[in-house]
């Protein structure tokens, strides 16, 4: 009897105790994208910049969109419209500098009006800031896409892939962080970010 009730402990000992290893085996093999809340110690600018839903490429918005849909989903001032792009201007809530600190994001259409191209340009007057505001990026996409490559111009890429939820295809696409150059103030201090959709 005594021996009955040792090997009955001892299978379920045994059972619990495989269940927890496949457990934490399963745990450790799954692929853990960064968030948004993931991010160390986040400038204010990351924050209020990186809006929307994770799964979105950008600020709700998503590759092939039209521009009617993406007009309905940014909540930034629509700056400009045209055939084939939009362009809005995003602003950082108001500090005591003179000079505001702002974000240009440009969306571009394809021929068939869908959605291929973001581009932000996000103005700092701060280099703090901006050094943080770039650490938060860097470590962000490397979160969510894996580690970058450094192209040709030594700019920072992440490769991922979009699943268009209306006809079901993956595409793959790049993110750069690119230092900002403004041709009309070499003074400006910022960080732009590029998506592009290769089709």
């Amino acid at each position: 009897m005594k021996q009955s009730i040792i090997n009955k402990f001892s299978i379920k000992s045994g059972v619990k105790f495989i269940f927890f290893l496949c457990s934490i085996i399963l745990f450790m093999s799954c692929n853990h994208n960064g968030t948004l809340t993931d991010i160390k110690d986040a400038s204010p600018y990351f924050t209020a910049f990186f809006t929307g839903k994770e799964d979105a490429v950008l600020r709700d918005i998503n590759f092939n969109m039209t521009i009617d849909e993406v007009k309905k989903t940014e909540p930034s001032r629509l700056y400009e419209a045209t055939t084939d792009h939009l362009f809005y201007e995003f602003s950082f809530p108001t500090d005591s500098t003179a000079f505001s600190e702002y974000a240009n994001i440009q969306y571009s259409f394809n021929e068939n009006n869908q959605l291929d191209v973001i581009t932000s340009n996000i103005y700092l007057n701060d280099t703090l800031q901006y050094q943080k505001l770039k650490n938060n990026l860097l470590q962000y996409y490397n979160q969510r896409f894996g580690e970058s490559e450094i192209n040709s111009n030594k700019d920072e890429v992440w490769k991922g892939v979009f699943k268009d939820k209306n006809t079901t295809e993956n595409y793959g696409y790049t993110v750069s962080v690119i230092n900002l150059e403004d041709e009309q103030d070499i003074n400006a201090i910022g960080v732009t970010i590029e998506y592009y959709l290769q089709r």
